[in-house]
């Protein structure tokens, strides 16, 4: 891990030059020959990054004041001495005088230079690269790590590229990582820097190690200049869908198109459960690279992504899209970028259009390092689509567009709130549930999705109906090794009754599926969670409509809130006529 030296160039007439470099013998022009009068002093050792870079944040405060230090007082070891005392330097052998070394040092060609720094200006576009993948790729290209170093070294002092080290040190002496933000307390032993306590990032490492010795390495504007982007890159953005938008998603469509030319910077869609939100950014998304945008396409969930990069492909033929997931190659190409929310971090400045779906959900929701992510992404002056069934701030200043019918045309099925009081769970498995509970689900023959808020209730919730209905139950949660299968099974009618814990609640569709929430008065679930879980039910044209039933021993106010929104939606979708009559099954 290479480490930079505090430097200053002194000459008379001048102000003070003040420089962080690897090698002194890297920094043109050099001024430190006795014949014109100029100095290069060294004021520390070489140190570990975050160690350089607080001096560095140091003597740009004092900048001013140092200027007017040398023009009443150009005697360069006095000066040098001076600074020191005012930084509270306390390196022995320093300040000193750097004499030029005989002999040649290795230094790349003015030719060589340049197409070093241009390739690495090219891999630094948009991103966010720490130092030690941005070696990896440019020496797998055949490149040298001192010719690295160097274009590095000169790129940053041309001001063509930026750096900072992995870890900050806030003025109240606590550490940030400048990556993710999140407050370090881990202290390390490290091989790179040899220091025994070497800061390091625990919240982002999935996608790579940051430490205090690093330097994270980015582009001030996020990318190239338009001009310098290959024209080829971007393909022919021409959208092919194979499905008809339903008059809401078209209407959504439309207004998603006029944002991008609008004055406003974000926008959320609120979406009925099952009402198609993905396709409706499609349309934004073609505009957006027929502008020659980057755009990006955020999901927190992994699963989400891999099956959403088909269905890009398929409705982008022409255009090149680089999918970002847990595990793949953090450098591809292409305009339209498909991420995790935490590969997100890997970008700076790049997006004119960013798509962030599932705006509510774990992990993404809640977590300011992966909002932090998503927001750095965007280029200065970019647009934020924000989709969610279960908007967290409806009151926001943010425009919202709704969808609030499904594509089949019948309303959402409204909750049945049953205020019953239910055995406590360390009660349950004698006294079992009230006969009401299964005197419902008898009552209707279909499929049954029962929701309950832990692991232990679901287990003893599946052995008491398994006991009570005449019926396939299974119960499964998080942590079940058999999940997969039981829920392929139950979609397969294997099953009759699942009982599960909120892992169903999101990306699930069942055909003809009635739902029960158990102990809805439970804290955990608030009213997004129960609106999801309610959302399984009717999502097939085929089977519109069904049973959805909140069951707890005292009516909360999550329970009324989830009642309402869902009512709402039914409310606008009529107002707008986008209800068909109601159909039975």
């Amino acid at each position: 891990m290479a480490k930079l030296q505090l430097l200053v160039r002194l000459a008379p007439g001048t102000e003070p030059k003040w420089y962080l470099a690897e090698n002194p013998a890297w920094i043109e022009p050099r001024a430190d020959q006795a014949g014109d009068g100029g100095w290069l002093v060294a004021l520390t050792p070489p140190l570990a990054a975050d160690q350089a870079y607080f001096h560095w944040q140091e003597v740009d405060k004092r900048a001013k004041l140092a200027a007017g230090l040398w023009a009443i007082l150009p005697q360069p070891s006095l000066f040098a001495w001076a600074v020191s005392k005012a930084l509270r330097l306390r390196f022995p052998g320093h300040p000193r005088r750097l004499v030029p070394e005989g002999g040649q040092h290795r230094c790349l060609d003015p030719q060589q230079l340049r197409r070093l720094v241009e390739e690495i200006r090219r891999l630094l576009a948009g991103s966010l690269v720490p130092d030690y993948l941005l070696e990896k790729e440019l020496r797998a290209q055949g490149w040298w790590p001192a010719d690295i170093r160097q274009a590095l070294n000169w790129g940053l002092s041309q001001k063509l590229f930026a750096a900072m080290p992995g870890m900050v040190r806030q003025p109240w002496g606590e550490l940030r990582c400048s990556r993710c933000r999140a407050l370090i307390s881990e202290l390390r032993p490290c091989v790179k820097c040899g220091r025994i306590q070497c800061p390091a990032c625990p919240e982002c490492a999935a996608i790579g190690e940051i430490r205090g010795c690093g330097l994270l390495w980015f582009m001030e504007s996020g990318g190239l200049h338009e001009a310098e982007v290959s024209a080829n890159q971007h393909g022919t953005a021409m959208l092919q869908l194979d499905l008809e938008l339903t008059p809401a998603q078209a209407r959504a469509s439309r207004e998603l198109v006029e944002f991008l030319d609008s004055g406003e910077t974000r926008i959320l869609v609120w979406a009925a459960c099952g009402a198609g939100k993905t396709e409706v950014a499609f349309a934004a998304i073609e505009a957006a690279l027929s502008k020659g945008m980057q755009v990006l396409f955020a999901i927190p969930r992994r699963s989400v992504v891999r099956d959403l990069a088909g269905r890009l492909a398929k409705a982008f033929p022409g255009v090149k899209t680089a999918v970002h997931y847990g595990g793949r190659p953090w450098r591809q190409e292409g305009p339209l970028v498909l991420a995790t929310t935490h590969q997100t971090l890997r970008f700076h400045r790049r997006f004119g259009l960013v798509v962030l779906d599932e705006v509510d959900a774990y992990p993404y929701h809640g977590s300011e390092m992966l909002r932090l992510g998503v927001e750095r992404s965007l280029a200065e002056g970019g647009k934020l689509i924000e989709m969610t069934a279960t908007p967290h701030h409806i009151g926001s200043k943010t425009r919202i567009i709704t969808i609030p019918a499904r594509y089949h045309g019948s309303p959402l099925p409204e909750p049945r709130i049953l205020k019953l009081p239910l055995p406590p769970f360390d009660e349950l498995a004698d006294k079992g549930l009230p006969r009401k509970i299964s005197g419902i689900i008898e009552a209707n023959p279909r499929p049954w999705l029962v929701f309950a808020p832990t692991v232990a209730a679901v287990r003893l919730i599946a052995d008491h109906l398994e006991h009570t209905l005449r019926r396939r139950v299974c119960g499964s949660w998080a942590g079940d090794p058999r999940r997969d299968q039981k829920t392929d099974r139950f979609a397969e009618g294997g099953y009759e009754v699942m009982v599960a814990t909120s892992i169903m609640e999101r990306g699930v569709t069942l055909a003809n599926v009635q739902v029960m929430v158990l102990y809805c008065d439970h804290v955990i679930f608030d009213a997004n969670s129960l609106i999801q879980m309610a959302g399984r039910v009717g999502r097939k044209a085929e089977h519109p409509t069904g049973e959805v039933w909140f069951v707890g021993a005292r009516i909360t106010e999550a329970m009324r809130e989830a009642l309402e929104r869902i009512r709402y939606l039914n409310r606008q979708a009529r107002k707008l006529g986008l209800l068909k009559e109601d159909r039975s099954v």
